[in-house]
């Protein structure tokens, strides 16, 4: 028998996508004025930071608990209400079961207009309506939500076995039952998953919605770093990576247990 003949190497295709990366590359860097000499002599600048923020001033965690919790009920709230909103944009935005193409060409463009602003701009937005606070701090991670899951979950959707919804459809089940029972128990997993996911960007991102007057964490990350206290900076970063390899752990066992 005669074995198969193996694929020719494509020597001259990859040699030619690894030119043209680095040929974009190289245009990149001369366009936002990288300077390789003048980052080496700006070093020392660099380690003077690093040495002025080590260790970190353990006695200012008792001060970090309010601002903490804070920045927990933030992303909590944006994770929450978020995730809620986010299941009926997403259904409207999957080809499978959105009612028609005008429903979800005028949703995809709404999802597409959600994720293209950023969280800050939202977290200024909801600053200027509601003031300055935890209150736009939530708001804005809301909808930062709502973009984030809307986006993933209905690609989910749009991947399930379409017989089970055609089946209630065939049987006289209407669009709302064939959502219900046909699609959404097929991608529950998947949006757990992203739901979690979602909690531990809100973790991040309420850090830099606080420098902007947004509440939690950030806004006494943004004190210390004006006031030059380095060593307390250093503090706070390193209790928020705390609490986010914790929930990145505890969302990892539960999307274990769905799975």
């Amino acid at each position: 028998m005669i074995a198969p003949a193996r694929p020719k190497p494509r020597y001259a295709f990859w040699g030619g996508i690894t030119l043209a990366l680095v040929a974009m590359t190289a245009w990149s860097a001369k366009g936002v004025g990288v300077d390789f000499i003048g980052m080496i002599c700006n070093l020392g600048g660099g380690k003077r930071l690093l040495v002025e923020s080590f260790p970190p001033d353990f006695g200012f965690l008792p001060r970090l608990f309010k601002p903490f919790l804070e920045t927990l009920q933030i992303a909590l709230i944006g994770s929450v209400i978020g995730g809620i909103l986010a299941i009926p944009v997403a259904v409207l935005a999957a080809r499978p079961v959105s009612p028609n193409g005008l429903v979800w060409f005028l949703d995809r463009n709404f999802m597409n207009i959600m994720r293209t602003l950023p969280d800050l701009f939202w977290a200024m937005l909801f600053a200027t309506a509601v003031g300055f606070g935890p209150l736009a701090g939530a708001l804005a991670l809301t909808v930062f939500t709502v973009a984030v899951i809307s986006k993933l979950f209905s690609e989910s959707i749009e991947a399930i076995d379409t017989n089970l919804p055609e089946a209630i459809r065939a049987a006289g089940g209407n669009w709302i039952e064939m959502v219900r029972f046909g699609a959404l128990p097929q991608v529950w997993p998947q949006y757990a998953s992203y739901l979690m996911y979602a909690f531990e960007l809100n973790v991040r991102s309420s850090m830099v919605l606080g420098l902007v007057g947004a509440g939690g964490l950030g806004m006494i990350l943004e004190s210390q770093r004006s006031n030059f206290e380095y060593e307390r900076v250093s503090l706070i970063i390193l209790v928020v990576l705390v609490a986010v390899l914790a929930i990145e752990q505890l969302s990892g066992a539960i999307r274990r247990r769905l799975a």
